[in-house]
Protein backbone atom coordinates (compact mmCIF):
# COMPACT_ATOMS: atom_id res chain seq x y z
CA UNK A 1 0.00 0.00 0.00
CA UNK A 2 1.41 3.35 -1.02
CA UNK A 3 1.98 5.91 1.71
CA UNK A 4 0.92 9.50 1.38
CA UNK A 5 3.93 11.84 1.51
CA UNK A 6 3.96 14.29 4.41
CA UNK A 7 3.01 17.77 3.26
CA UNK A 8 5.90 20.29 3.36
CA UNK A 9 4.37 22.41 6.20
CA UNK A 10 3.90 19.31 8.37
CA UNK A 11 7.48 18.18 7.71
CA UNK A 12 8.73 21.63 8.69
CA UNK A 13 6.74 21.60 11.93
CA UNK A 14 7.95 18.09 12.78
CA UNK A 15 11.56 19.07 12.11
CA UNK A 16 11.19 22.14 14.33
CA UNK A 17 9.67 20.06 17.13
CA UNK A 18 12.53 17.54 16.98
CA UNK A 19 15.12 20.34 17.02
CA UNK A 20 13.42 21.92 20.03
CA UNK A 21 13.30 18.58 21.87
CA UNK A 22 17.00 17.92 21.18
CA UNK A 23 17.94 21.41 22.38
CA UNK A 24 15.89 20.97 25.56
CA UNK A 25 17.44 17.57 26.25
CA UNK A 26 20.96 18.95 25.71
CA UNK A 27 20.28 21.86 28.06
CA UNK A 28 18.92 19.50 30.70
CA UNK A 29 21.94 17.21 30.35
CA UNK A 30 24.37 20.14 30.61
CA UNK A 31 22.61 21.42 33.73
CA UNK A 32 22.73 17.96 35.29
CA UNK A 33 26.44 17.60 34.44
CA UNK A 34 27.22 21.03 35.92
CA UNK A 35 25.34 20.17 39.10
CA UNK A 36 27.18 16.87 39.36
CA UNK A 37 30.55 18.59 38.81
CA UNK A 38 29.75 21.23 41.45
CA UNK A 39 28.77 18.54 43.93
CA UNK A 40 31.95 16.61 43.21
CA UNK A 41 34.09 19.74 43.71
CA UNK A 42 32.34 20.71 46.95
CA UNK A 43 34.78 20.56 49.88
CA UNK A 44 34.37 18.08 52.71
CA UNK A 45 31.84 19.00 55.40
CA UNK A 46 33.51 21.63 57.62
CA UNK A 47 33.75 21.14 61.38
CA UNK A 48 31.14 22.97 63.46
CA UNK A 49 32.49 25.70 65.76
CA UNK A 50 31.94 25.28 69.49
CA UNK A 51 32.24 29.03 70.07
CA UNK A 52 28.98 30.23 68.51
CA UNK A 53 25.59 29.21 67.15
CA UNK A 54 23.23 30.61 64.52
CA UNK A 55 20.04 32.41 65.60
CA UNK A 56 17.69 35.12 64.34
CA UNK A 57 19.41 38.51 64.27
CA UNK A 58 18.11 42.05 64.77
CA UNK A 59 20.67 43.20 62.17
CA UNK A 60 19.72 40.97 59.27
CA UNK A 61 18.09 37.56 58.95
CA UNK A 62 20.19 35.01 60.80
CA UNK A 63 23.34 35.82 62.72
CA UNK A 64 26.08 34.13 64.76
CA UNK A 65 26.01 34.45 68.56
CA UNK A 66 28.78 33.55 70.99
CA UNK A 67 27.95 30.67 73.35
CA UNK A 68 31.32 30.75 75.10
CA UNK A 69 33.67 33.58 76.12
CA UNK A 70 35.97 34.47 73.21
CA UNK A 71 39.28 36.18 73.94
CA UNK A 72 40.79 38.98 71.87
CA UNK A 73 42.92 37.59 69.04
CA UNK A 74 41.25 34.18 69.10
CA UNK A 75 40.30 32.51 65.80
CA UNK A 76 36.53 32.22 65.85
CA UNK A 77 36.16 30.18 62.67
CA UNK A 78 37.32 29.72 59.09
CA UNK A 79 35.15 30.82 56.16
CA UNK A 80 34.51 27.66 54.16
CA UNK A 81 33.17 27.25 50.65
CA UNK A 82 33.81 25.82 47.22
CA UNK A 83 36.79 27.43 45.48
CA UNK A 84 35.81 28.76 42.09
CA UNK A 85 37.07 31.34 39.60
CA UNK A 86 35.62 34.82 39.29
CA UNK A 87 34.33 33.81 35.86
CA UNK A 88 32.45 30.87 37.39
CA UNK A 89 31.01 33.18 40.05
CA UNK A 90 29.74 35.44 37.26
CA UNK A 91 28.21 32.45 35.50
CA UNK A 92 26.49 31.13 38.63
CA UNK A 93 25.12 34.46 39.75
CA UNK A 94 24.36 36.41 36.59
CA UNK A 95 22.97 39.85 37.55
CA UNK A 96 21.03 39.90 34.29
CA UNK A 97 18.78 37.24 35.77
CA UNK A 98 17.78 39.50 38.66
CA UNK A 99 18.91 39.92 42.25
CA UNK A 100 20.13 36.85 44.05
CA UNK A 101 21.32 35.70 47.45
CA UNK A 102 25.04 34.84 47.49
CA UNK A 103 27.70 33.83 49.98
CA UNK A 104 30.67 34.74 47.80
CA UNK A 105 33.91 35.88 49.39
CA UNK A 106 37.01 36.91 47.45
CA UNK A 107 40.11 34.93 48.38
CA UNK A 108 42.46 36.42 45.79
CA UNK A 109 42.49 37.76 42.23
CA UNK A 110 41.91 34.27 40.86
CA UNK A 111 39.71 32.60 43.46
CA UNK A 112 36.33 33.13 45.11
CA UNK A 113 34.82 30.99 47.88
CA UNK A 114 31.17 30.12 47.32
CA UNK A 115 29.76 29.15 50.73
CA UNK A 116 26.56 28.00 49.08
CA UNK A 117 28.49 24.80 48.40
CA UNK A 118 30.29 23.26 51.37
CA UNK A 119 29.96 26.44 53.43
CA UNK A 120 29.80 26.55 57.22
CA UNK A 121 28.00 28.78 59.74
CA UNK A 122 30.62 31.52 59.28
CA UNK A 123 28.58 32.67 56.27
CA UNK A 124 25.90 33.91 58.68
CA UNK A 125 28.15 36.37 60.52
CA UNK A 126 26.59 39.79 59.92
CA UNK A 127 28.12 43.16 59.12
CA UNK A 128 28.73 45.96 61.62
CA UNK A 129 30.49 49.32 61.34
CA UNK A 130 31.76 48.73 64.90
CA UNK A 131 32.63 45.01 64.72
CA UNK A 132 34.05 42.65 67.30
CA UNK A 133 35.76 40.47 64.68
CA UNK A 134 37.77 40.91 61.50
CA UNK A 135 38.56 38.72 58.50
CA UNK A 136 42.11 37.76 57.67
CA UNK A 137 43.59 35.82 54.78
CA UNK A 138 46.51 33.57 55.55
CA UNK A 139 48.05 30.92 53.30
CA UNK A 140 44.97 30.49 51.14
CA UNK A 141 42.42 30.47 53.96
CA UNK A 142 39.98 33.08 55.25
CA UNK A 143 39.76 33.31 59.03
CA UNK A 144 37.42 35.25 61.32
CA UNK A 145 39.35 36.56 64.32
CA UNK A 146 38.11 38.36 67.44
CA UNK A 147 39.49 41.91 67.77
CA UNK A 148 38.12 42.31 71.30
CA UNK A 149 36.92 40.10 74.13
CA UNK A 150 33.43 38.77 73.35
CA UNK A 151 30.99 37.66 76.05
CA UNK A 152 28.44 34.85 75.56
CA UNK A 153 25.13 35.91 73.93
CA UNK A 154 26.92 38.67 71.95
CA UNK A 155 26.37 38.67 68.18
CA UNK A 156 29.57 38.21 66.18
CA UNK A 157 30.15 40.80 63.45
CA UNK A 158 32.83 42.06 61.09
CA UNK A 159 32.98 44.93 58.61
CA UNK A 160 32.03 43.69 55.14
CA UNK A 161 33.66 46.73 53.50
CA UNK A 162 32.09 46.23 50.06
CA UNK A 163 34.27 47.88 47.42
CA UNK A 164 33.18 51.27 46.13
CA UNK A 165 32.50 51.55 42.40
CA UNK A 166 32.99 54.95 40.73
CA UNK A 167 29.69 54.65 38.87
CA UNK A 168 27.65 54.43 42.09
CA UNK A 169 24.81 56.92 42.50
CA UNK A 170 22.48 57.87 45.41
CA UNK A 171 20.29 54.80 44.89
CA UNK A 172 23.31 52.51 45.27
CA UNK A 173 24.28 54.09 48.59
CA UNK A 174 20.73 53.67 49.87
CA UNK A 175 20.54 50.15 48.44
CA UNK A 176 23.48 49.16 50.64
CA UNK A 177 22.25 51.00 53.72
CA UNK A 178 23.60 49.59 56.98
CA UNK A 179 21.34 48.54 59.84
CA UNK A 180 23.96 47.50 62.38
CA UNK A 181 22.64 50.05 64.89
CA UNK A 182 26.07 50.88 66.36
CA UNK A 183 26.99 54.41 67.45
CA UNK A 184 29.79 54.33 64.85
CA UNK A 185 27.48 53.29 62.00
CA UNK A 186 28.55 55.01 58.76
CA UNK A 187 25.15 54.38 57.21
CA UNK A 188 26.27 52.04 54.46
CA UNK A 189 28.06 48.72 54.08
CA UNK A 190 30.11 50.22 51.24
CA UNK A 191 33.63 51.57 51.78
CA UNK A 192 32.97 55.15 50.75
CA UNK A 193 36.06 57.16 49.66
CA UNK A 194 37.02 60.02 51.98
CA UNK A 195 36.19 62.70 49.40
CA UNK A 196 32.64 61.31 49.07
CA UNK A 197 31.72 60.72 52.71
CA UNK A 198 29.94 64.03 53.16
CA UNK A 199 28.06 63.46 49.89
CA UNK A 200 27.17 59.91 50.96
CA UNK A 201 25.60 61.25 54.17
CA UNK A 202 23.47 63.59 52.08
CA UNK A 203 22.42 60.76 49.78
CA UNK A 204 21.50 58.56 52.74
CA UNK A 205 19.36 61.41 54.06
CA UNK A 206 17.50 61.49 50.76
CA UNK A 207 19.22 64.55 49.31
CA UNK A 208 20.50 63.72 45.82
CA UNK A 209 23.24 66.34 45.76
CA UNK A 210 25.73 66.36 42.89
CA UNK A 211 28.68 64.01 43.18
CA UNK A 212 32.01 65.88 43.47
CA UNK A 213 34.80 65.13 41.04
CA UNK A 214 37.25 62.43 42.01
CA UNK A 215 40.54 64.03 43.08
CA UNK A 216 43.62 63.18 41.02
CA UNK A 217 46.39 61.69 43.10
CA UNK A 218 50.03 61.09 42.31
CA UNK A 219 51.08 57.50 41.91
CA UNK A 220 53.12 55.97 44.70
CA UNK A 221 55.44 52.98 44.70
CA UNK A 222 53.59 49.70 45.02
CA UNK A 223 53.82 48.23 48.50
CA UNK A 224 54.94 44.59 48.87
CA UNK A 225 52.14 42.08 49.29
CA UNK A 226 51.24 41.26 52.88
CA UNK A 227 50.48 37.52 53.34
CA UNK A 228 48.25 38.40 56.31
CA UNK A 229 46.35 41.21 54.61
CA UNK A 230 42.64 41.54 55.36
CA UNK A 231 40.37 41.29 52.36
CA UNK A 232 36.88 42.69 51.78
CA UNK A 233 33.89 40.72 50.63
CA UNK A 234 33.39 40.23 46.93
CA UNK A 235 32.53 43.28 44.80
CA UNK A 236 29.02 44.77 44.60
CA UNK A 237 27.92 42.85 41.54
CA UNK A 238 28.17 39.64 43.53
CA UNK A 239 26.33 41.04 46.53
CA UNK A 240 22.63 41.59 47.11
CA UNK A 241 20.15 43.14 49.44
CA UNK A 242 19.38 39.69 50.89
CA UNK A 243 22.89 38.87 52.04
CA UNK A 244 22.21 36.82 55.16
Amino acid sequence: MATTPTPPPARKAAKKAVKKAVKKAAKKAAKKAAKKAAKKATPAKPPKSELYEVRRSRIQGRGAFAIKPIRKGQIVDEYWGQRITHEEADRRYDDNEGRHHTFLFVLDENTVLDARYGGNDARFINHSCDPNCETEIERGHIYIKAIKAIAPETELTYDYRFDWQDEYEPDDIRYYACRCGSKKCRGTILRVPVYLRKTAREWLAGNDVKKPKKPVRKRTATQPADPHVRHPHVAERHATRQRR
